[in-house]
């Protein structure tokens, strides 16, 4: 595999992450003027996380290619290990506010994707890297999910886990393994408003999409913290703020900062939906990756 798309892929997997938290604004979210309202970490702290990650994306992009033999599935085990350094690694850049387990789940199949995808000699679109992450985690939440309320009481749980157990909610298990269909639904919002909004910065983009998200996202986060209820309220106000237009009209960008401060107050923060953002604007960026003769360049 050549290094330098390596590299090239890594490196895109942590913008997408520092993108998305440079976001404002972001109801309940880290922003570089907010802390999030579920544990007041701050953006610094976030950045240093996202930065930790690289190592850890750099081999689930080799491990993709390398593993080009191997079913998918098969080569998940590698996927799998190198995940548990990169929540380890967060961990300790953050002392232990932030894990990432999202993020490095679904950047990490992303990643593995287009490295299998290049060492295959096929062309890096959205689809293709979409449904090429989800072969590699075929049947996942049947293994690591539907076996959960066996181990009650023999360890601690995640958010997503608990999720699951308490309202069946499969969170970012569910995503991958469904194909990534909210990444590819907000994919498509992103480029539609490109196209038909060119008056929108690509910050106003994506808060735009990101609210979008929220609407239909089955958030692992949101129901840890507050309950189904919790879940189906900010569903309801985000779908609110988009039947007002959004970021589009001066009375859509109200009702955000109106919901951003909603949620503020309830120490609600959607993260199952950033992470589903950040997915949609790293295969957006690895789509729009050029081949060199040294290989895939930004």
């Amino acid at each position: 595999m050549n290094e330098i798309y390596i590299f090239n892929a890594a490196k895109l997997a942590v913008k997408s992450m520092i993108l998305t938290a440079s976001v404002y604004p972001k109801p309940g979210l880290i922003t570089p003027l907010d802390n999030s309202a579920l544990d007041s970490t701050d953006y610094t702290c976030y950045i240093d996380g996202a930065m930790s990650l690289f190592q850890c994306l750099v081999n689930s992009a080799s491990a993709g290619g390398d593993t080009e033999a191997l079913k998918p599935e098969d080569a998940y085990t590698i996927l799998k290990s190198s995940s548990k350094i990169g929540v380890d690694d967060a961990l300790r850049a953050t002392r232990g506010k932030l894990s990432f387990g999202g993020h490095v789940f679904c950047l990490g199949l992303i990643c593995a994707a287009a490295g299998r995808l290049i060492a295959q000699k096929r062309i890096l679109t959205s689809k293709a890297l979409a449904l090429t992450a989800s072969s590699f985690v075929r049947g996942i939440t049947e293994r690591e999910l539907w076996t959960l309320e066996d181990e009650r009481g023999t360890r601690v749980f995640t958010p997503g886990e608990r999720a699951y157990l308490s309202y069946g909610i499969e969170g970012c298990r569910g995503e991958a393994e469904h194909g990534f269909t909210e990444t590819l639904k907000a994919i498509d919002m992103l480029r539609s408003l490109e196209n038909t909004h060119s008056n929108l910065t690509l910050r106003e983009r994506i808060t735009h999409t990101l609210i979008n998200t929220m609407i239909t996202n089955q958030d692992s986060c949101l129901a840890a913290h507050g309950g189904i209820a919790e879940l189906m309220r900010v569903q309801e106000e985000a779908k609110h703020v988009i039947d007002l237009g959004g970021m589009m009209t001066r009375e859509g960008i109200d009702s955000v900062f109106g919901m951003d401060k909603n949620l503020r107050s309830r120490g609600s923060s959607p993260r199952g939906s950033a992470v589903v953002i950040a997915c949609a604007l790293y295969i957006l960026a690895l789509t729009e990756m050029k081949l060199t003769r040294s290989g895939y360049e930004e």
